[in-house]
């Protein structure tokens, strides 16, 4: 059986459920896409009294797997009106796990005027405290002040002031292996859901005594070995050891989709000074604190993730991930990894995603707000964010809104979500597993790019996405690692051994991808119901008139088309 805490936030109380589903089984997004659907009303306000947040571990966490220990969390998106899921690294989930929890629940609304509260999960019970001495404060301070009160090894969930201010796109910030709550569930404004629940920190605290029960230990432990064997000799996810996701510059300046000028070119003139080799030699070379090599969450053996030091040695920022290098680099054609890593800092201390905020900054620029290329006015565009004026108000909101109030028609998002760092008129699989998803333009969604045989060309490209839709969303149904999925995307086994020898409970292959086209198939219909139609599946009309200028091709998805592959 596995347990749900169910936390008032109107009330203040709190009840704890059992379930023996197969959802409860897998847990993550197969759980929490499950939950939102069956318990959120499509066409409630996301910041009202019936949206909920669920907070779901996955089938292996608290075990000694590799890259098992993702977070998944659930809700309807103030972003894109319709269902979401984000996940994250760090340790949550693994307190979770000791905890015997598989699920927290934040549901209701407070009062209006009520003060922020913070909700402490341990062995002995729930309890909500005063959280007033950490509103106002960045997600960086809140941190600490979170270790110092509860210890540096309790699985902190935070916002910043963002999600406090209900700005669209906020994200939420959970600790990494050490006590750092900078591992972000960064897409879709589920920040500003938890700001609007009063809750501006959620504790679990390191007592937890559940260690994992297994049907047959030796088996489990001889398949838990094979993965790490299947990481360490598989080509792509053993090169993100060296260089991380930054590895993707090259490659996307290559197949010219790395997004520049506000995703009007696919191809930046210097990005060699921002790609995989200058990250890597400027974190060797400052030495300090800095770490080419670092895990998001214990274990892992890929640890694709980064420190980032500054000129003296100290931490400037950790991590730099590729979409954050192309969305707040080649994007806004910046050429400096200090000045992306300042930008990154700040996202991550007034709690927003890198993403969302990098496109509006490029919808800003295009606006004449600011010179492409200008350091300085990128980085004073995050810093009001931080200081909320309306200008940094409306960047927080997303590249959709920050589009309408400056009148900027190249608008790079579908379902009002930003587009990722993969230039969609280059890569027609990418452009229809934007186009498809039920999150709004996701790249984790159904990752095609390095199986186009042809990136220039959309046949094929239908079946081609809904494949590795399934790929992809394998590892968010069970709370793993996407970069797991390169390892085991033509054979699950190796991850259903670890199922069966835990729980003793046998799911074949088949039965495994019904579940996961289940789950795609209730998150389109949580979208339908929500009123979302295939009209708000589109790119703005930019993309489809104007040719980018590196390969001369426009989006030529037929709306048919993009309901084919959101057929499950």
């Amino acid at each position: 059986m596995f347990s749900m805490l169910r936390i008032d936030t109107a009330t203040e109380t709190v009840t704890k459920e059992t379930s023996d589903s197969l959802e409860y089984l897998l847990g993550g997004r197969s759980l929490s896409s499950h939950l939102v659907s069956e318990e959120v009303n499509p066409k409630c306000d996301p910041f009202g009294q019936e949206n909920k947040l669920f907070f779901c571990n996955g089938a292996l966490s608290g075990t000694n797997v590799s890259s098992s220990n993702r977070l998944s969390i659930g809700g309807k998106s103030p972003l894109t009106s319709g269902i979401k899921e984000s996940n994250a690294g760090g340790i949550v989930a693994t307190r979770m796990a000791q905890q015997g929890l598989r699920c927290i629940a934040l549901e209701g609304t407070p009062p209006p005027n009520s003060g922020w509260r913070i909700v402490v999960i341990g062995r002995t019970g729930t309890e909500f405290l005063d959280g007033s001495f950490l509103a106002g404060k960045g997600v960086y301070e809140k941190s600490d002040l979170l270790s110092e009160k509860f210890g540096s090894k309790a699985g902190c969930i935070t916002i910043g002031p963002a999600g406090e201010n209900l700005l669209y796109a906020s994200g939420i910030a959970c600790s990494d292996p050490h006590g750092v709550c900078s591992r972000y569930a960064g897409r879709g404004g589920l920040g500003a859901v938890m700001g609007s629940k009063k809750i501006i920190a959620l504790v679990i605290l390191d007592d937890g005594d559940r260690k994992p029960d297994y049907v047959d230990q030796e088996k489990f432990n001889a398949a838990a070995k094979q993965i790490i064997k299947l990481l360490k000799e598989n080509p792509i996810s053993s090169k993100f050891t060296k260089y991380g996701t930054s590895a993707m510059v090259d490659i996307c300046q290559a197949l010219k989709v790395l997004p520049t000028q506000n995703f009007r070119h696919g191809v930046m003139e210097g990005a060699e000074r921002i790609n995989a080799q200058a990250l890597y030699d400027t974190i060797k070379e400052r030495d300090g604190e800095g770490k080419t090599q670092h895990a998001c969450m214990l274990p892992c053996a890929i640890m694709c993730s980064n420190v980032y030091p500054d000129k003296e040695g100290h931490l400037l920022c950790s991590p730099i991930e590729y979409e954050t290098m192309a969305l707040m680099g080649s994007n806004l054609c910046l050429k400096n990894l200090d000045t992306i890593a300042e930008m990154n800092r700040i996202a991550n201390d007034v709690g927003v995603d890198t993403l969302d905020c990098g496109a509006a900054i490029g919808v800003a620029m295009e606006a004449g707000l600011a010179e492409f290329g200008d350091d300085k006015a990128a980085v004073a565009m995050m810093e009001e964010i931080r200081h909320l004026t309306p200008l940094g108000r409306i960047i927080a909101s997303g590249c959709k809104i920050a589009a309408q109030v400056l009148g900027v028609k190249h608008a790079p998002h579908v379902l009002g979500q930003a587009i990722p760092a993969y230039e969609p008129r280059g890569s027609k699989g990418m452009a229809m597993t934007y186009l498809s998803s039920p999150m709004g333009a996701d790249h984790t969604f159904g990752f095609t790019l390095r199986d186009e045989e042809d990136t220039l060309t959309k046949k094929g490209k239908v079946d081609l996405s809904k494949k590795f839709q399934v790929i992809g969303s394998r590892m968010d149904a069970m709370g793993t690692c996407n970069f797991v999925r390169y390892s085991v995307r033509n054979d699950m086994t190796p991850l259903l051994d670890l199922i069966a020898a835990r729980y003793g409970v046998e799911v074949s292959g088949e039965q495994f991808d019904d579940m996961v086209k289940k789950t795609l198939r209730i998150e389109h219909q949580f979208n339908t119901d929500a009123g979302i139609t295939i009209a708000d599946h589109r790119f703005a009309e930019t993309f489809y008139v104007e040719k980018q200028p590196e390969t001369g091709e426009v989006i030529d998805f037929t709306d048919e088309e993009t309901l084919q592959a959101m057929q499950w």
